[in-house]
């Protein structure tokens, strides 16, 4: 099994790669309120900035489309802010075919590691030099943020679904954008073998998690009990309070009909919880 740490090391492969072909690189970066693996700037011929957006998936087995279409919908908001130019999802294990077809219908460039390894052969030397200025740079930027004031963090735990896209977009994360938090889904992982470790991770690093329990999804209860487990801060929000579990009754859920009121009582509850 995969441990967090391993994925880390890809995405930090995979920024390594770009920088040792000659474009900056940052690992780790929050856009816009969302959290993105890397933040490729090159210099055209123009001489103008071509910023691409690289989302990295040490997946075990092929990425599959709801994957791509999740990544598909942060990069439309990105490019409608003018923050990027292009969009890059960068897999180990490949891509099923309905994957590819998602990536050229929302012009995501789909790249399998194997391809973008063979464009850095004959630099294997500028590779490793700058996958080591990628680490250096990775605990530099730790010690400088200790103790020093960092975005707040909201880790969503939703049942994995399109029809949870305006949910998660529109309801949360443009009011955690507003609220100067970062926002990541825990969808984006939940395909990955180490799963059950990267989400206890997310939880404990996260300020607040926020959980929609609409659908009884049991993946969603899972995370919520990890998170009261350890006492996080969780926000619980649903569609139908008739619905609502008769353990869970007692803790004060949002209930929403409409994306509007979901941001709205979000909100106040994201600034009585986190003190903003």
């Amino acid at each position: 099994m995969q441990s967090y740490e391993e994925a880390i090391q890809f995405e930090q492969r995979v920024a390594a790669i770009y920088r040792a072909l000659g474009a900056r690189v940052e690992h780790n970066v929050s856009l816009a309120g969302n959290q993105i693996d890397v933040l490729v700037s090159e210099e055209t011929p123009s001489g103008t900035s071509l910023r691409t957006a690289v989302e990295c998936k040490s997946f075990s087995r092929p990425v599959g489309v709801d994957t791509v279409n999740a990544f598909a919908g942060l990069v439309i908001l990105l490019r409608q802010r003018g923050i990027v130019d292009k969009a890059v999802l960068v897999s180990k294990s490949g891509f099923t075919t309905q994957a590819r077809a998602a990536g050229e219908a929302h012009g995501v460039d789909l790249v399998e590691m194997a391809d973008l390894e063979h464009k850095a052969i004959g630099k294997e030397a500028n590779v490793l030099e700058a996958e080591e200025k990628v680490k250096q740079q990775a605990i530099s930027e730790d010690n400088m943020t200790h103790g020093a004031p960092s975005p707040k963090r909201a880790f969503v735990v939703m049942p994995f679904s399109s029809e949870f896209n305006d949910v998660y977009v529109l309801g949360i994360r443009e009011v955690a954008e507003q609220l100067g938090l970062v926002a990541e889904r825990a969808d984006s992982i939940e395909h990955n073998q180490s799963i059950p470790e990267v989400i206890r991770h997310k939880i404990a690093e996260c300020d607040v998690v926020i959980a929609d329990t609409s659908l009884h999804n049991p993946n969603v209860f899972y995370e919520v009990g990890l998170a009261h487990g350890i006492a996080k801060d969780t926000i619980i929000i649903c569609r139908d309070a008739k619905t609502i579990p008769f353990d869970l009754a007692a803790i004060n859920h949002i209930v929403y009909s409409s994306i509007v009121e979901l941001r709205d009582k979000l909100k106040s509850r994201l600034k009585a919880t986190l003190h903003i």
